[in-house]
């Protein structure tokens, strides 16, 4: 990450020097940024500058971060630089990055740029990019140090040095030993396989990993279990139990923070992931993706305006009802969302499996019993105080302070119960926790809450009858 003040000076002087239209200034200029510094100015410049600056950017210095350029910004740079150069500089990367840097690119120059690449180097991203988009298989580095379980640490660490000279090997931390199906028997780091024996079978100084995940699982699963076992890589095997390859560290970040950008949209109502980043990513593209599920939720919001509409009788007889209407909706609206927020968190790091809805309902009651034995008091305190000060009756101030406090005590009951359970709900029935959203628990707080609290005002208040 760029400082914010060096970032807004290379941003100015860059400005600056286009403005004047000194080319040779400007490749000097752009000669000393870093391939990171480059990401976080190209995002921010407009299209028109960054069309203009392209040119100059030379496409090996972008060769490390490729991968990581919004889509936008690696189709100009498509369009800039040529299929050729950029056919080039895709043979040059590891082919995880390479099969992430197509998939950001049109499918018509897509195939364009694979027709360019040399088939040893085809074969492998095409590996990668026959598994589907979300699964570890898309992201996993199949080029890694395998060896027969039966050689000698002396005659593996030599055909390593080898390879590792020609290039064979991505980044890696573990040498693995395989028998004759492929099967992984184990792993040894690299630093503790040349301080062995050169006599000893491989077999004989590896351990077996922690765990391994299947190439069809969801790629959160790798982030998951990396985590959780504190790993530096994880091994990759097919349907048969055959290593095809690891994921590393940088790959797993890159999913964790993936994973945790996309389920906090699903969690804010977005159906469609956004893809590409935000400063990149054009309005149209974002109202878009808005603009239907606010449509939805609007539509759900005339339930609630049903409700209040056919209590129209008891609000007409008790206006100051209708003041506490808002406070009770926000109330249980952010109860339920703190809920579903806990649930969410908690299954996605692990803690909490669909399987313990029971455990997860016990708690939440508890939890939400003790929330209104500490907001009922509060609620009926100010409930009281308004109403006498708009009616300066007593009996009425009592008894709508008792109404709000039992339609909070319900509400809050209600939605707490809700919001923890629905992600549960959807978890049990394969459906990601995180379309759970914070407004769609808002507004079915809404609905619950314009039910229970019209219903007592108006069970409670027939007593003034």
């Amino acid at each position: 990450m760029v400082s914010h003040d060096k970032l807004e000076l290379s941003m100015r002087r860059l400005s600056e020097v286009v403005e004047v239209g000194q080319i040779d200034e400007l490749k000097e200029l752009l000669s000393h940024f870093s391939p990171y510094e480059y990401i976080e100015v190209l995002e921010r410049l407009d299209l028109k500058m960054r069309s203009y600056i392209l040119p100059y950017i030379p496409l090996n210095n972008l060769k490390v971060v490729l991968s990581k350029l919004p889509d936008d910004v690696v189709f100009e740079l498509l369009r800039v630089k040529g299929i050729d150069e950029f056919a080039k500089v895709l043979t040059e990367m590891p082919s995880d990055d390479v099969a992430d840097v197509l998939l950001k690119i049109p499918p018509k120059f897509r195939h364009k740029l694979m027709n360019l690449i040399p088939h040893w180097k085809l074969n492998e991203i095409s590996a990668l990019l026959k598994y589907p988009s979300e699964s570890v298989g898309s992201i996993m580095t199949p080029q890694v140090p395998i060896f027969s379980y039966k050689l000698t640490v002396g005659d593996v660490i030599k055909e390593y040095i080898a390879k590792s000279e020609l290039g064979l090997y991505d980044k890696h931390f573990y040498v693995y030993a395989v028998d004759e199906e492929k099967r992984i028997v184990g792993w040894v780091d690299v630093k503790t396989l040349i301080s062995r024996p050169k006599d000893k079978l491989l077999r004989d100084v590896v351990s077996k990993p922690p765990v391994v995940v299947n190439v069809y699982s969801d790629r959160e699963e790798v982030a998951r279990v990396a985590i959780k076992f504190d790993l530096l890589e994880v091994p990759v095997v097919d349907n048969e139990g055959r290593l095809v390859g690891i994921v590393t560290l940088d790959d797993v970040l890159d999913v964790a923070i993936s994973e945790y950008g996309e389920d906090l949209l699903r969690f804010g109502g977005f159906v469609e992931t956004v893809r590409g980043r935000y400063l990149t990513v054009s309005s149209a593209s974002i109202v878009k993706r808005r603009f239907l599920p606010l449509v939805w939720l609007y539509l759900m919001n005339t339930v609630t305006g049903g409700i209040v509409a056919s209590f129209t009788g008891i609000i007409e007889r008790i206006a100051v009802l209708a003041a506490f209407l808002p406070m009770l909706a926000d109330n249980s609206g952010n109860v339920g969302a703190q809920a579903s927020t806990f649930v969410i968190r908690s299954l996605a790091i692990g803690e909490v499996r669909p399987q313990d809805l029971l455990r997860v309902l016990k708690k939440e009651v508890s939890v939400s019993l003790l929330l209104v034995l500490l907001l009922s008091p509060i609620s009926f305190s100010i409930a009281s105080l308004i109403t006498y000060l708009a009616y300066t009756n007593t009996d009425y101030s009592i008894i709508v302070g008792i109404v709000v406090s039992v339609a909070l005590i319900t509400s809050t009951l209600i939605s707490d119960l809700v919001g923890a359970l629905l992600p549960l709900i959807a978890s049990r029935v394969n459906i990601d926790p995180a379309s759970i959203s914070a407004p769609l628990i808002t507004t079915i707080g809404d609905i619950i809450t314009a039910t229970t609290y019209f219903m007592i005002a108006t069970s409670l208040l027939s007593y003034l009858s």
